[in-house]
């Protein structure tokens, strides 16, 4: 099977049907036909049977379209690549970051580079730290963002800036708390959300629970710091975001107590190392310093 055969076998998958399959690829339906006849003869068994749904693949062509697959995915990936060099002001980036990045960050940097490149594509998504590997190796995009080293040896992680980590509470809360030696040791019998599963900030706010002597119980644990903070803003207890999101929180409605006790944390760039990313996803990565560093730039409440 060679590519173009390997091309119209995963459209007539994708689509179920000759004239779909012709659509995707700008070709003729009798073309589609005779190359999926020819690719039949040549293999020697049947890869599509006709029922009322459309075209079903075999049993055999099943077990191709697992081999295949990744191989289809490696073509588009390098048509990609091949657009980008050629082409100065245009091509596509596809990028992914965890949901804090994505929800207080991002949209600056979109904003900016919307501006500075209004002819590339940007195709973004929110995913968490554990699913990071498998987007990049599988080059689903071409670049992370997330908080900490990537521990897997194919995957490079890029510094970009560090910070430090803040107890975030409500200001009701805080305000009712009693006084104590220190800022943080005033919330000692506030509850505390937490984060679920092996999240490395969750470590974080084990340990500052740990140093107020936080009361133990089954309290509350939550998939993603937003949904924490969104907690936090109902004076429901606190908990330890960083310092991007930090710097987003109202002071009218919140306050951010700086964690001394913790080691500072750092944003990364992850990116596959059999694949660097492309010039339209290189230029995106050169602007994140300096946004960055604006962000930061921001006052903490």
């Amino acid at each position: 099977m060679n590519l173009r055969q390997l091309e119209v076998f995963q459209a007539v998958l994708q689509t179920g049907n000759m004239s779909a399959a012709a659509r995707l690829l700008c070709i003729t339906p009798s073309a589609v036909s005779k190359a999926v006849a020819h690719t039949e003869l040549q293999l020697g068994y049947r890869l599509f049977v006709r029922t009322p749904a459309g075209l079903t693949p075999t049993p055999e062509a099943q077990v191709l379209a697992a081999e295949s697959t990744g191989i289809h995915r490696q073509l588009d990936a390098l048509r990609r690549t091949a657009r980008n060099l050629g082409t100065s002001d245009t091509g596509d980036v596809r990028l992914a970051a965890i949901p804090s990045i994505t929800h207080e960050f991002l949209p600056r940097v979109l904003q900016e580079h919307a501006l500075r490149y209004p002819q590339v594509g940007v195709e973004v998504r929110t995913i968490h730290q554990d699913q990071m590997t498998q987007a990049l190796l599988t080059r689903s995009v071409d670049f992370c963002l997330g908080f900490y080293k990537h521990p897997h040896p194919q995957v490079r992680s890029e510094l970009l800036v560090s910070g430090r980590m803040y107890l975030a509470v409500a200001q009701a809360v805080w305000t009712r708390a009693p006084r104590a030696v220190t800022p943080a040791a005033r919330l000692a019998q506030v509850p505390v959300i937490r984060l679920v599963g092996d999240d490395p900030m969750r470590q974080s706010i084990d340990e500052i629970a740990q140093r107020l002597g936080t009361p133990a119980g089954p309290g509350l644990q939550v998939q993603t710091s937003r949904l924490a903070l969104d907690l936090v803003r109902r004076g429901m207890g606190w908990t330890v975001v960083d310092f991007l999101t930090a710097t987003q929180l109202d002071p009218q409605a919140m306050v951010a107590v700086e964690l001394h006790e913790l080691p500072p944390m750092s944003l990364y760039s992850y990116h596959a190392r059999a694949l660097p990313p492309g010039l339209p996803a290189t230029r995106m990565l050169a602007m994140l310093p300096g946004l960055l560093h604006q962000a930061l730039s921001a006052k903490v409440a």
